[in-house]
Parts: structure tokens; sequence; C-alpha cells
């Protein structure tokens, strides 16, 4: 099926839970956040629409973008040339989101669908007892974006560690200056100083052993 046929049949039965049709590249459907389970129930156990596996879920902060959803500009901080963090008194105010990309692997169709929703208490249902690969990817958005699902099992960082300060997916988020007591000299994006003889390989690696994965002269190899 079409996502557009989907679509369609998702608002013929949900009614309400369907908010919207975003056409596009890749179309995708908006549904309402407090029926994403009945929405997403409907989608894997409905033999027309057979979709057995979640390929991904993205978390989204929409900060930084106009009341029409579209983009405007917005600095994203990083570091100052000395490696001191940036700093902004900017607080990120915009809604928060989640991507879901399905593939049915009986019917061979695909069909993207998100929710929306404010940035205080920033909740989604957890799909993870419907698609149990789900539970790895919230946490995955839950640790970078700070997108909390409720009635996930075990909801907790994944990739940064627990004691981690903020998330680093949002777009107001401040790098940090140290961790744990150890100061961090981080580089801006861009750095013009910044050359390949910069990189130092290890001697074990092709060419390793020195600054740009030059060979150290002074040990005669």
């Amino acid at each position: 099926m079409e996502h557009a046929e989907i679509h369609a049949l998702l608002a013929e039965r949900l009614g309400d839970a369907v908010i919207e049709l975003i056409e596009g590249v890749e179309p995708c459907t908006v549904v309402a956040s407090d029926r994403l389970p009945e929405v997403a129930a409907m989608l894997r156990d409905d033999p027309g629409l057979a979709f057995d596996y979640l390929m991904c879920l993205s978390g989204v902060d929409w900060d930084g973008y106009d009341t029409d959803g579209k983009g405007k500009s917005v600095k994203i901080l990083g570091y100052n040339t000395d490696g001191t963090p940036e700093q902004s008194d900017r607080v990120g105010d915009g809604d928060f989101g989640v991507v879901y990309h399905l593939y049915s692997s009986g019917r061979r169709h695909k069909f993207t669908m998100q929710v929306r929703v404010p940035r205080e208490p920033g909740e989604v249902p957890s799909v993870s007892e419907l698609w149990p690969t789900a539970a790895w990817h919230e946490r995955e958005a839950w640790d970078l974006v700070g997108i909390r699902f409720t009635g996930h099992p075990d909801l907790r960082r994944i990739l940064l560690e627990e004691g981690w300060v903020g998330h680093p997916l949002r777009k107001d988020y401040v790098m940090p200056g140290q961790w744990d007591g150890v100061p961090l000299e981080g580089r801006p994006y861009a750095d013009p100083k910044f050359t390949p003889d910069d990189v130092v390989l290890p001697p074990d690696v092709p060419g390793g052993g020195g600054p740009g994965g030059k060979k150290d002269e002074t040990d005669g190899s």
C-alpha cells in the first residue's frame, strides 16, 4: 500500500488520532501523542498493514522552527578557539518530536509517522511493548534529546554516563568545560589551525607512530 492509502485507512478507523499528512519526498503522518499506542497497535496488528519492523526511531528538537514549522537559524554552541565552551543565555522553548520509520516484511511497504509534544514535560508513550527494538531507540532519544518515554521498562542513558548533565542534541545545549573534575579542552567545529599533521595514529596502525601518521624516524624504522 502507498503511504496515502495507509494514512486514509488510519484516519477512517481512528478519527482524530490522525492529525495530518505531510507531503514530500518521504510522506509522514502526524498522530496525536496520547493516541500513539492505539495507532501503533493497528499498524502492527492489522493484517493488511502488518508493520512488524520498527526500522528507526528519532528524537527531534523542534526549537528553532517558526510557527509554520519552517526552520530558522539557530546557532549551535560549540567551543571557542581557546578550547573553552561557547556560552549563551538562550533557553529552548520549542516542541519535541519523535519520528517512527516502519516496514512490513510481509507486505513490503513502508510508513513514517511522527508525534509532537510540548518541551515540558516532553513525554511520549513508549512503543517498546509492540516493537521490542524501540527500547534501544527510545533510550538513545532520552539520552541525547531528553524525551521521556512513559511506560519504558528501563529508561536510562545508553551512550553517555548516567551522571552526565544535559542532553547534547538539544539546540540550547552548552558544551561542558569539565567532566568528573577533569577539564575538557574542546575544538571549534571548524578550527582553521587544525591540519592533518595534528593527527597522531597509534604505532600499530599503518603509517602510524607520529604526527600525521608519519613514522618516528628516531627509532630507526
